[in-house]
């Protein structure tokens, strides 16, 4: 989560305008980097002894945001030493009325007066020492430890003195009270440190020059965060002893439990006030919005009840072909019904994709589609033979494979290991907007290889969005790098067997026919393939932008120069072993099997040993695992209902006579139209069967290349904004105003021409690399 994120939902409501203003000093950043960018000019420390301190120029914006974190530090100063003061208030007239209580049995009045004063004894002294606030006498003396018998003595003798004064219940509320109070403000120490830490790293990655060694060492003195939160920590501590002593019979255990139970309710009911304040916010913004010009009747009809009108057009289909006779067979006549509904509900997404994958096995149960053929006589499948076929269908290998590049993926993101290898790459490139594009482009295409061509878009255009922040959405190198990323990340789907679920499930369709490709032989296609796609990408790009012409340089991103941790660096190798696992896996097949068994060394090894956590496993693409089993599902029930084979005989006799590159041709012109306008994964699970079911029965044989070929044309497909996922993320990619930096007329103008350029490369060069590897 962005810190700015984890700032708005973590204080303290009350003390809002006493924070940090992370947001504030963000935008002066970005006018300092604009600045300079404007001003075409790199600036060192000496520059800055001859700039006016204020102005327009980028050393007057430093100087200003310099001094505005002078004014922020002292501002945190003050409030805190403030509510530090008042809380100690608070704190000794608590512990003042529990000592003034009395005590039957001077061992009892010891023990407790021990447990009000030994820490706040300790915390004083340290106080003193960190020259910050001083309170009042420290001469209290611990006497020797007390029985329970004392303790317990102690406890009803307190109350009886209470009783005409204040209640048990108000003494526990104060306590608790004051517990949340040194908690929280512990936290705004914390959060406000961290603040400025973030903010001045921010600011020298940013600009031209260094702040952040010389004011962290400000903000270390002034807020003495370490000595400070260990005095609040051991206040809060007492204040555990003593509810435990009055309360709980001396258990200090059950005493946290219970006041960490009191801060757990004040957070929810922290962050719900927040959320509130951001949705009145939302709404006020909303409601100053300038109206758009009224859409006719028709398409605000259109626009309401698209989704109700396709799930009723899909039903009816679906009923028309359970009832009109198309095939003798009943398995087959519905399962064309099954396959028929499910295909429309995926490409109209009238319900959400992995819903409607999650409709395929029960469908398949009830319609009874499946058949046995192990006697002899085919034989229509029962229900519970069904239900039993279709969940052994569902989790194979695939799955494995996919929750095997899932947790790589999430280690290399959440470790920062990919940001930090493409920040090192982007910083080499120098300043033309050419080279800065390009290695932009390659950088996205390398992340799509192992982290997903899902994920890789997030996270490269949050590496270049600093270079964006200084360009207008008109601007043609912001267009070109856009676009440049989004055409990279769909290419970059093609490179790896876990580059995209599409590829993994090409993967379950060629080993059907025996052994799967080797990672090696999907390398060898794929990699000059992706890269021949991104060059050409590249240069159309220059030509149709030509973004020279408004930016002549570029400032480069600084290098992160942080040292790779022991984490990082078992990430790296367990992620490099796994995949070396990978392709070597057709010598591995004695020990290992398949693939998938490989897929759980990265598992245990990230989970296992606390790289990944609980929450980690809980925020995989589950609906992506979803949609695959799905489609395994629907891919078994169509071939064993024979329907896959009707269909691929129906298409063999159409082609009878044409040569297999002619089916390659067609082929992938089908999936590349077919891809442009629905989901590239469910273009691959409808069309992938059948296309490996025909190349069984051509001249020759090579089912396995068409597949390749199909499931490579599927990642091309990127000539529009629902194209894809990373295409998807760039028509999102907004600037400050609100924005967007590309729109659909800049995917006709680039990705229609890139879509094809990778269908010639496909047919041409990968045609001939696939049967170099033997497919």
């Amino acid at each position: 989560m962005k810190f700015s994120h984890l700032l708005k939902f973590n204080i303290v409501p009350e003390w809002r305008k006493e924070y940090i203003n992370y947001s504030g000093l963000k935008k002066t950043i970005y006018a300092i980097a604009k600045a300079e960018a404007d001003g075409q000019h790199v600036f060192d420390q000496e520059d800055a002894m001859h700039e006016p301190l204020l102005g327009d120029t980028p050393f007057g914006e430093h100087r200003a945001f310099e001094s505005h974190l002078h004014d922020e530090l002292n501002k945190i100063f003050k409030f805190f030493i403030g509510t530090e003061a008042e809380a100690r208030r608070t704190f000794n007239e608590l512990i003042a009325d529990v000592e003034k209580a009395e005590i039957e049995g001077g061992c009892a009045g010891s023990a407790l007066a021990r447990a009000t004063s030994r820490r706040m004894s300790m915390s004083v002294d340290h106080r003193r020492t960190s020259g910050l606030l001083e309170t009042g006498s420290t001469d209290l003396i611990a006497p020797e430890p007390a029985s329970q018998d004392s303790v317990r003595h102690a406890r009803i003798s307190f109350w009886k003195r209470q009783e005409k004064t204040k209640t048990k219940e108000q003494i526990k509320q104060r306590i608790a009270d004051l517990y949340l109070e040194l908690t929280d403000l512990k936290q705004f120490l914390e959060f406000n440190h961290e603040g400025f830490r973030k903010i001045l790293k921010k600011h020298d990655k940013m600009t031209d020059l260094s702040l952040k060694d010389e004011f962290m060492d400000k903000v270390n003195k002034t807020l003495n965060v370490t000595k400070n939160a260990e005095d609040l920590g051991a206040c809060m501590q007492q204040l555990i002893e003593l509810y435990s002593i009055l309360f709980l019979g001396g258990d200090a255990s059950k005493a946290l439990d219970v006041l960490q139970g009191v801060l757990r309710e004040q957070i929810n009911i922290e962050r719900s006030t927040v959320w509130k304040d951001m949705v009145a916010m939302e709404r006020k913004a909303v409601g100053a919005t300038v109206a758009v010009p009224k859409e006719m009747p028709i398409l605000t009809f259109w626009r309401l009840h698209w989704l109700p009108i396709m799930l009723t057009f899909s039903l009816v289909v679906f009923v028309t072909l359970l009832v009109v006779p198309i095939f003798q067979e009943p398995e087959k006549q519905h399962c064309l019904a099954m396959l028929t509904f499910v295909s429309l509900l995926w490409a109209t997404e009238a319900i959400p994709l992995y819903v409607t994958s999650m409709m395929v096995a029960p469908l398949a149960v009830m319609l009874r589609v499946l058949v046995d053929t192990s006697g002899g006589e085919p034989r229509r499948m029962e229900a519970q033979e069904t239900a039993s076929a279709m969940f052994h269908a569902m989790f194979s290998q695939t799955i494995m494979l996919l929750l095997g590049g899932f947790a790589i993926a999430g280690a290399l993101s959440k470790h920062f290991i990919a940001k930090q290898l493409a920040i090192s790459v982007m910083s080499r490139v120098g300043r033309k907007p050419r080279n800065v594009l390009l290695a932009a482009m390659f950088v996205a295409t390398f992340a799509s290889m192992w982290i997903s061509n899902v994920a890789a878009p997030v996270l490269t255009f949050s590496i270049v969005l600093p270079i964006l922040k200084t360009l207008d959405t008109s601007n043609s190198f912001a267009k070109s790098l856009v676009m440049g990323i989004a055409l990279a990340c769909n290419v970059g789907g093609m490179t790896s067997p876990i580059s995209s679920p599409q590829n993994i499930f090409a993967i379950e369709r060629m080993s059907m026919d025996g052994d799967p490709p080797s990672w090696l032989s999907w390398f060898a296609v794929s990699l000059p393939v992706s890269c021949v796609c991104v060059l050409m990408c590249w240069g159309f790009i220059l030509l149709v932008y030509q973004p020279w012409r408004q930016v002549q340089d570029v400032r480069p991103l600084k290098p992160n120069t942080d040292p790779l941790n022991w984490t990082q660096v078992y990430v790296i190798v367990v992620s490099l072993a796994t995949v070396v696992l990978w392709c070597c896996n057709s010598m591995l097949q004695p020990f290992t099997g398949e693939m998938g068994i490989i897929a759980v060394l990265p598992l245990v090894a990230f989970f296992g040993f606390g790289v990944l956590k609980k929450d980690d496993f809980s925020i995989f693409p589950w609906t992506v695992v979803m949609l695959a089993m799905g489609g395994l599902a629907l891919g078994e029930a169509v071939k064993s209902s024979g329907l896959l084979q009707a269909i691929a005989q129906s298409i063999t006799e159409v082609t009878a006579g044409l040569e297999q590159y002619t089916m390659l041709l067609i082929f992938c012109l089908l999936v590349l139209f077919c891809t442009t306008f629905i989901s590239h994964t469910v273009g691959a699970m409808v069309i992938l069967p059948i296309v490996q079911r025909v190349g069984e029965d051509l001249p020759g044989g090579h089912p396995k290349l068409l597949v390749m070929a199909a499931a490579l044309m599927c990642s091309g497909a990127m000539g529009l904004p629902v194209s894809g996922f990373p295409n998807m993320n760039a028509v999102a990619l907004e600037d400050h105003l609100g924005l967007p930096y590309v729109q659909t007329v800049d995917f006709l103008k680039v990705g229609v021409p890139g879509s094809l350029m990778a269908y010639g490369v496909i047919v041409t060069l990968g045609y001939m690399l696939m049967l170099l590897v033997r497919l």
